[in-house]
């Protein structure tokens, strides 16, 4: 262990750092209008704001599996209200108005609950690409968690680092794994471990891979609502060789308060068949390896 942290398979962890429940998909976390129902259009209106006031950002396709009704109809709801200034539209989608967006951070089942398919994709491709034998750093975040399942669930040995109580346990569960976690203070409201204790300890470290996430992917610049959590971002990158960025395509949306890095600083994306083309084309103007996860998550 590290700084004091158990490992995870110790499971004398004390009551302040008790993993939340995580996992559920949009389909069950959210209800959904039963088919042949009719909304009207300021019901629906209303209830897509509230989304975006649960999510900070949603996706054509992810409100017309909530709502029930047609691309082209919530099209023009999602043009009402940003007429009315409630909202910022994006190729493809919504966000809170940019002066809260910025800053704005989902809730920890909010933010596993979104775009779930298209995460445990991402997640499945970037996890068996891994190689016994090799470490990992699995940096916090609900994209990265998926792949954490997916290495526990293939049983093979590794080395594995983070600063997620909650990924520490998913990889607890599997006897092949060492785990360390980085020791740090807890940030309210999730399992991610932060601080200087945390930025102390990856200087030490060297890894084969990263496996980072990202709060918004925007013309091959990664950021984040937070300072705190953007270094530590950016100490984890120092710690590895080999740097995969595990985002699914709704990660493509304008940029938030901190700048972590750019295209050219990681090695790999890894994304859904929904990122957009003129997204990608900054990782592969950078030279970098792009990795589309096969599947789709609608």
């Amino acid at each position: 262990m590290l700084l004091g942290i158990p490992d995870a398979r110790d499971r004398r962890y004390s009551s302040s750092f008790t993993s939340r429940t995580v996992g559920m998909s949009l389909e069950s976390g959210e209800q959904q209008v039963p088919l042949g129902a009719v909304l009207l259009p300021a019901q629906r209106r209303q209830r897509i704001v509230e989304l975006l006031h649960r999510y900070g950002a949603v996706t054509l396709q992810q409100l017309e599996q909530v709502l029930q009704v047609s691309i082209s109809t919530l099209r023009r709801d999602l043009d009402g209200l940003a007429d009315e200034g409630m909202i910022d539209r994006t190729h493809g989608g919504a966000l809170l108005r940019q002066q809260q967006y910025s800053t704005f951070e989902p809730d920890i089942v909010a933010a596993s609950e979104l775009s779930h398919a298209e995460k445990r994709l991402v997640g499945t491709c970037a996890a068996e690409a891994l190689q016994a034998g090799q470490s990992v750093i699995f940096d916090s975040g609900s994209t990265v968690m998926e792949a954490a399942k997916v290495v526990a669930a293939r049983n093979i040995e590794l080395f594995a680092v983070t600063n997620d109580l909650a990924i520490a346990q998913i990889l607890g569960t599997s006897k092949q794994i060492q785990i360390y976690v980085l020791g740090g203070h807890l940030r309210p409201g999730s399992n991610t471990l932060l601080g200087p204790s945390v930025l102390s300890a990856l200087q030490s470290i060297k890894a084969d891979v990263l496996l980072l996430g990202a709060h918004a992917v925007t013309a091959g610049v990664i950021s984040e609502t937070s300072p705190e959590v953007a270094a530590v971002k950016r100490a984890l990158l120092n710690a590895a060789s080999s740097r995969r960025l595990l985002v699914d395509s709704s990660k493509f949306r304008p940029r938030v308060f901190m700048s972590v890095c750019e295209a050219a600083d990681v090695d790999e994306l890894i994304t859904d068949q929904a990122a957009p083309e003129d997204e990608l084309a900054w990782f592969n103007r950078a030279g970098k390896t792009v990795c589309i996860a096969p599947g789709n998550g609608f």
